[in-house]
This record gives structure tokens, sequence and C-alpha cells, in this order.
């Protein structure tokens, strides 16, 4: 019965995928098929995250995993729902509606009289009816129903018409009467107030909302501060939903998160001692380098410093954001101020109302934050490190940390992939780290005594020829069959161990009897020759005689 448990677990992990159109080598590739150890498809070698793979559920059940029974409390309040670890994408639509445009009543030019107070008022709306009367009582206001009240018209008794403050009121809805923007005392009991007629309203625009979805958004922060968040990120890795930012970061997860760095299942026949290291390893990392980025402002973690001193917050919060486990209120996020001294020093006396915050700078390329931009905050970092949104990448490959999801190592990130490479040798066959004391080296690269295989077939390579062909071992049968370049005079492939003249996209075996003269068959190892379709010749009087015949 559990030998049946194995091989179904076996089965439905080779099913994922399975059949689906490969995205780089179209219909070169017959579908999706897992290579069994390689994490690769066996029909055109592409990995799993170039195919058209729906591959959200998976990548949820792998950052899950990735959190699981792990110490980094704030990551876990953050992640748990239920008190059971789970991950989901944090897939959210961002609406920004557009300005609204209101109905608008064009005025002739020849009907305004500059300095003249005028009420002009839409049609269909008398200009006897009570919000277009000219008059009021003594201290009486007439606007419009939706209008600011930042313009009056007002009656106080001497018949005067005074619009204070900013001088005009904009209605912004449709229907709304519109004053003009001087005031201009008048003699008598009643102000003189000239109605004009207007030409027809024009319909009013609905308003025109617009949503994006993105795959990914920071957790935890308002709608505002991610899509600054998001506008701060190159524009081609925004993992805006059916865009190169979106395929950006779904191949980001699988390169930068391999499911076989942490969870020994996913792993080909691995040992019980191979298997206990490993899982030291994934607890060693989850105790000591494992972390999730925070969104922040500059000017609110320079006030959090200021609060606690150098020694920063004793208290965390979920998420581990700053403030969020001390006591003291903190303002608004616009209207706190940074109390920073030298960069990574916080506590000196420093504020700034607009611009650079104090002077905290970016970890990575050291540059200024501005106030009111958001900044990535690492727990593992400290407090006194913060970085742009575009320079929260891995220290390796500079490649964007997928998620926030970064490893903390030495003073430096790095995303999943690379620290593991950090901290043992990867097998360049199966993609694995390696746990055993036994391993080999070749071409520069580290792999598994039973994965140093030839790249098409699969035999074993030890004390066997083989060619690097794309930087991948490849024994000799294969290289003849599917690689070698064949001679232009003989039309044989050429083998590896040949010598072989190359001329543009024409190859030859290093011979007198392949590469020689096409009209005289003159040997030109070492002579001057003249090429022309891959034709060779000696000299042109030999050229001449093989063009006119």
């Amino acid at each position: 019965m559990e030998i049946e448990k194995e091989v179904k677990k076996i089965t439905l992990g080779h099913e994922i995928g399975a059949g689906a159109a490969c995205l780089k080598c179209k219909d070169k590739c017959e579908g999706f098929e897992l290579h069994f150890w390689r994490k690769i498809c066996r029909n055109c070698k592409c990995g799993v995250e170039d195919h058209d793979v729906q591959l959200e559920t998976e990548e949820s059940k792998k950052v899950g995993k990735l959190f699981e029974d792990t110490k980094y409390t704030g990551l876990i309040a953050k992640l748990k729902k239920d008190g059971i670890p789970s991950y989901k994408g944090n897939q959210v639509v961002i609406c920004i509606p557009n300005a609204t445009v209101s109905t608008a009543s064009p005025v002739p030019a020849a009907s305004f009289i500059p300095g003249s107070s005028q009420t002009f008022t839409p049609s269909g709306q008398s200009p006897y009816s009570p919000t277009s009367a000219a008059t009021a009582a003594p201290g009486a206001a007439i606007h419009s129903p939706a209008a600011p009240a930042t313009g009056h018209t007002a009656v106080p008794g001497a018949g005067s018409t005074a619009v204070p403050g900013a001088g005009r009121t904009a209605a912004s809805g449709p229907g709304h009467s519109v004053v003009s923007s001087a005031a201009t005392p008048t003699k008598g009991s009643v102000a003189a107030t000239a109605v004009v007629p207007t030409p027809t309203a024009v319909p009013a625009k609905t308003d025109v909302v617009k949503s994006i979805t993105y795959e990914w958004a920071p957790p935890g922060i308002n709608q505002n501060l991610a899509l600054l968040y998001m506008e701060l990120l190159p524009p081609e890795r925004r993992p805006i939903a059916g865009t190169a930012g979106a395929d950006y970061r779904k191949k980001q997860m699988a390169k930068q998160l391999p499911d076989h760095d942490q969870d020994p299942e996913r792993c080909h026949e691995l040992s019980p001692g191979e298997v206990k290291q490993m899982q030291q390893y994934v607890r060693k990392y989850k105790d000591e380098a494992l972390g999730i980025g925070d969104i922040t402002l500059p000017e609110e973690m320079g006030q959090q410093a200021g609060l606690t001193g150098e020694k920063g917050p004793q208290g965390l919060g979920p998420g581990g954001k700053p403030g969020a486990g001390t006591t003291g209120a903190l303002g608004n996020k616009g209207d706190a101020i940074a109390t920073m001294g030298k960069v990574g020093a916080p506590g000196a006396a420093g504020t700034s109302p607009a611009g650079p915050v104090g002077n905290y700078s970016c970890h990575r390329c050291q540059l200024p934050m501005k106030k009111g931009e958001p900044a990535v905050y690492a727990e593992r970092a400290g407090y006194d490190k913060l970085w742009h949104p575009a320079c929260f990448v891995c220290c390796t490959c500079t490649e964007l940390l997928v998620d926030m999801i970064y490893f903390w190592k030495k003073g430096q990130l790095y995303c999943g992939r690379h620290y593991g490479d950090s901290e043992k040798p990867r097998c360049a066959g199966c993609d694995e780290l390696i746990f055993s004391n036994e391993y080999t080296q070749a071409e520069g690269h580290n792999w598994h005594l039973k994965h140093f295989c030839c790249f098409d077939c699969d035999c074993v390579l030890a004390g066997e020829t083989y060619v690097m062909e794309n930087e991948k071992p490849i024994c000799k049968p294969c290289y003849m069959k599917n690689h070698a370049v064949c001679c232009v005079a003989c039309q044989n492939p050429i083998e590896p161990e040949a010598q072989r003249v190359s001329y543009g996209e024409h190859h030859w075996h290093a011979e007198p009897q392949c590469f020689q003269c096409s009209c005289c068959s003159k040997c030109l190892m070492g002579q001057r020759f003249m090429a022309m379709q891959g034709m060779l010749f000696c000299s042109m009087e030999c050229k001449k005689k093989i063009m006119a015949s």
C-alpha cells in the first residue's frame, strides 16, 4: 500500500503541465513532458517555466512550504490564516479613476465682461430660480449644491457682490453655476448682476475607471502605497496580468525558489544521510536567513529610529514592520518627520519636509531616499538599511527578489537559489544541491557522480569521450548524430577530435582530399584561397573556369 502511494505521488508530480505548449520552441516541442530527474522537458529541454503551465497553485504551495514551521514570527503572522501556514500570491486589482469630466457650458466671448459680476446659468434653468438669485439676506451664502465653500456670493446690506478667498467658485458637477472671478461694488441697495443666456450644455462624460490587475502586490499596505511601489519598479518588471512583467515573475519564482532546495521529496534518490543533511540545511536558513521585505516610508522609519535610539525598536508586530510593537503614537505617513544622523546611525537631528529624508540612503545604490516614496525594509538586515523598490535585488544575479522573499547572509541579500549556491555545491545535471561527500567536478561545474551523463541520452560519461555543446556534456555517438557539422567536400560529419577548417557557415576536414581547389584539385592547406558558395579556388583563373562552365 505504501509503495502504491509513493508511485502515485511520483506520477502526479510528472503529470503537472503534461502536454503544455512550449512558449520558446512553439511547434518544435510536442508538449511538456518532465524528465524524471533533470527538471526539464524531455522533448525540447526547456524548463517548466518556459511552457504554458498554470503554476499559481503550485507556487502557493511552494512558498507556503518555505515559510512553514519557521520562528520568523512576523512572516507567520502575515502568511497564516486560521492557524494554517499558507501563502496566496496576493493578486490585486487596483482601480484608478480618471478626472471627472463635468457638464461644460460654453459662453460666447462677446457676452463676458471682465470685471463684472456675472452668473452663468445652464440652459433649462430659469435665471430667476432661487439658486440663481443675485441677492440674499445678510449673512446668507449662495452657492451650487456641490461647490466648495470658497467662493460665496453674499450681500451684507451694502449692495455689493463680494467673492472672498480664491476669488472664484469652480463647480465640479453637471448643471452647476459658475460665478465670475471678480467683484464690482455697486451703488444702491441691490447688486447689479447681468444674466447671460448660454448655448446648450455639452453632455457630461461618464467617469472612466481604469483597473489594473497585478499578479502580486506587497501585502498589508494600502492601495495607494502599493501603486506607488509598483510605479518605482522598471516597467518591464511590473507583474501586471498578461504582460511580460507577469511572465518575468513566473520565471523568477521557478528560478529563485526551486522546490528541490527545500523539500527532500522533490529531490532524486537521496540517501537517508543526505535527507538528514538537507533537513538541517533547511532548518538553518529558516532560523538565520529567510525573510520577506516590508514596505515602509523613509520618514516613518526615521521617526521610529529617533524614538527608540541607536539600538532600534525592541518590539515587532505582524510582518516585523517598525512601530507595530512599540509604544507611542506616530503621526500620519505624510506628517512624519525623519530624525536621522549619518546613514546607519539613527538618532541625530535632521528633518526634511520634502525631498531626501534626513540622511537615509539606499543600501545598494547609495542614493538618498525621498520623502513619500515607498522603500523596502528587511528585518533581518536591521533598522538602519532601506532599499529603493528597484534596488531590492539578489547580490549575485541582480534580479528583483520575487515577491520580496530574501535570504540575508553576511550583509548581503540573496535569492533562494544563490543563497543555496553559497552554502552547498549544486549539481549541473539535476540542479539539486549536493549533500553527498562524493561528487565530481568537470568543465567548471559540480556533478553528482550518477548525473554526469550525456544531456541527450543520459548515458554515464565516466571514462568516456564527450563533447561540451552549449555547456552540456554530450557523448560521442549523440554528438555525431545530432550536433556534428558536415564537411562540404565529402558530406560526412566531422568527428569532434578531427581537425577541420571553417569559413563562415562552411566546414571541411583539414585533409588534402577535402580542403582542395574545386577546379584543379590543388591542396590548399597552408595556401591562400578564395571561397564562393562553398567552393574553394586557388586562383582567379580557376574561379573564372568554374564560373564560365
